[in-house]
């Protein structure tokens, strides 16, 4: 009976690592669709463009203060 438990408890170190691997490419998986279907979507642009747009201005100002000093 004790080397039956001995390999029972092996198997699942065994199986163990296999496990983790499976549900870190299934969250990776999810991951890289989730960033896909936010990358396409349109409130992400009209943020990028807002952003951008914010970013300009701001090294605009900050070149004429610099030009100031």
């Amino acid at each position: 009976m004790e080397a039956d438990n001995g390999n029972k408890s092996e198997k699942k170190k065994e199986d163990l690592p296999q496990k983790n691997e499976s549900w870190i490419d299934k969250a990776e998986a999810f991951i890289d669709e989730a960033a896909d279907k936010i990358h396409k979507s349109d409130t992400y642009r009209k943020a990028d463009e807002t952003v951008e747009e914010a970013t300009k201005k701001l090294f605009r100002k900050a070149g004429r203060w610099w030009g100031k000093l």
